[in-house]
Formats: structure tokens, sequence, C-alpha cells
């Protein structure tokens, strides 16, 4: 009896040992994979965009400065409250959040916008914002937390309008202080890199100036379809979604039995509008669909054309 003790507490020795040093391999890959130092393209566009020569006609060139940083905040404003979801992470001043504080997972934040204290856009140019929101790097050019594969496509201009509306909201004192690895993310980030979209994104593609013309619908819905990526797969199918233990199992978009199949537009666009799937159940509201439903429905439609394009997968296949 006392050589199995002996046995079944060297068993366990070895085993805390071995966690002990899996435990300090992946802390020490997952902060080498926010320290790495990454090499983009460089950006340029105006923020804001300045009127069409047309508009500016018999405007002095400070109405049309004026006029065109207003039209900007408007773009702005309902890109980020109907599609891009900016406050969801960085609170509805834009002053940052604690998104996560536990002490398995760690102490994630969604940075301070705002020009006040605890900041991370003071002194942004065009550039810092292609990097930050596009690429999911920082302005000292290392990784962030960002989920800039559902933000990679947006349009020069669009960026322009999200950065004109940011800058013009008040300054926020609120210093939330960096990104602290919980043993559940150290092994998350080491493990699995490209959860973080630095690793996936192509920092080097060319961004599009302006969106798609509303002239092709499947095209623009394609454009504003990006955002659905984070929740429901990079092939929309949906399902139990890898990396995050409480993401709840989300609808498939595709046009197969288990997804969309059976939906016709008028359906879509009521679950966007009311909450409701066509049989009457209602959406959970870990969907923003009265976020999405302010789209406008030229926009929801061009959506809708571009889900019926996708081949019908299975719920949760090919992600």
């Amino acid at each position: 009896m006392r050589t199995l003790f002996r046995f079944v507490a060297i068993g366990l020795g070895v085993l805390v040992v071995l966690a002990g040093a899996f435990g300090a391999w992946a802390f020490s890959t997952a902060t080498a994979r926010y320290e790495k130092k990454w090499e983009a393209h460089t950006a340029e566009f105006p923020i804001p965009f300045p009127l069409s020569p047309e508009a500016r006609m018999g405007l002095s060139d400070a109405a049309a400065d004026s006029l065109a940083f207003a039209q900007a905040i408007r773009r702005g404003d309902h890109l980020i409250h109907t599609r891009l979801g900016c406050t969801n992470c960085h609170g509805a001043d834009f002053g940052g959040t604690v998104v996560i504080d536990a002490a398995m997972v760690g102490h994630y934040v969604a940075p301070n916008l705002t020009q006040g204290q605890g900041s991370v856009t003071r002194g942004f140019t065009a550039h810092d914002w292609d990097m930050a929101v596009r690429h999911a790097i920082r302005h000292n050019g290392r990784t962030s937390s960002m989920p800039s594969d559902e933000f990679i496509n947006l349009s020069d201009h669009e960026l322009s309008d999200v950065a004109a509306y940011v800058r013009s909201r008040p300054s926020v004192e609120r210093d939330l202080g960096p990104v602290k690895f919980g043993p559940v993310f150290a092994v998350l980030v080491a493990t699995q890199p490209k959860l973080l979209a630095a690793y996936q994104v192509d920092h080097h593609k060319a961004h599009a100036v302006e969106p798609p013309a509303g002239s092709d619908p499947v095209e623009r819905g394609r454009h504003v379809a990006q955002v659905c990526q984070g929740c429901h797969g990079p092939n929309l199918s949906g399902g139990k979604l890898e990396g995050d233990p409480n993401m709840p199992i989300v609808a498939n978009l595709t046009p197969h039995a288990s997804g969309l199949k059976d939906w016709t537009e008028a359906d879509f666009l009521k679950a966007l509008h009311e909450g409701k799937r066509p049989d009457g159940s209602a959406i959970k509201e870990a969907m923003p669909w009265k976020a999405y439903g302010q789209m406008g429905d030229d926009d929801l439609k061009a959506v809708w054309a571009y889900l019926q394009t996708l081949p019908a997968t299975e719920k949760g296949k090919g992600h």
C-alpha cells in the first residue's frame, strides 16, 4: 500500500511540474504574441473627406470644411451605432471599459478612444487609425486585441468618418491600464494565435477608398456583412465558435436547411426590425438586431442578397 501511495505521490508531483511548465510556456508565448512588432503598409486619407467641388460651390473654405466635418460626424455616427458596434466594447462615451476582469481569464480592456487621460488615440494620424482598426496593431507597432478581421474591408472614407465622429466626442478621463493574462487567456492566445486578428489579416492588402456602390446589392451586402463574421464565423454558418466557452450557439446565415433556407427577404427584414423569427420566437438580445435594424432597408436587402449567394453549409461546418 505504501508503495502505491508513493507512486501516486510521484505521479501527482510529475503532473504538477508538467502543469507548471505548460503554464510558464503559455504565459511566455502569449506575451510574445502580444509583443510581436508588425510591418504593414502606410495608409493616407483625409479626416474628414472634403466636399466634392460641386458641393463646395458658393461656400467659403471655412464653411465647406465645417460642413464636411458635420457630414462626416453624421455618417460616422450611423456606421458606429448601426453596424460596427464600437460602443459594445469601448462604452457609450468611448472612454473605454473593462471587458473581462476574472482571475482565471485575465484583465481585458477596451481602451479610451477620447482625448482625455488614458487616451490611446491622442495625436492619431490616418495611418494610426488604419493600423488600429483594420490591422489590430497598436500605436507602438505591436499586437492589439482589436477584432480587425471584422473591419479589414472598411473603406478609407468609412474609416475617416468613424475617426471624425470619435474625435468629436467629449474627452473622458479614464485610464484602464494594459491587458493582463490569466491562465485561460494565456493558453488560448498561446495555442490559437489566430484568435488575435493581427495574425489573420493581410497587412499589405490595399484598401478601397470608397465602399461598394449601391447599384450592386450583392457586393454592397458582402461589404456590410463582414461584421457578422465575428459571431457567425468566417463562412457565416454559425454554430459553436471556438475561443470563447461562454459564446452561445449562433445562427447559420447560409441558405442551408439548418440556416435560412426557408426564409424570405421579408422574414429577414422582420427579424432585424422586430427581433422575431418567422415562427414568432424571439431572437436573443446577444444578437444586436436593434442596432442592425436601423441600417436602412437598402443595406439590409443588400445583405440578404449576399447571403443568398453563399454556399449552403451545415450549421457550424467549415470554420
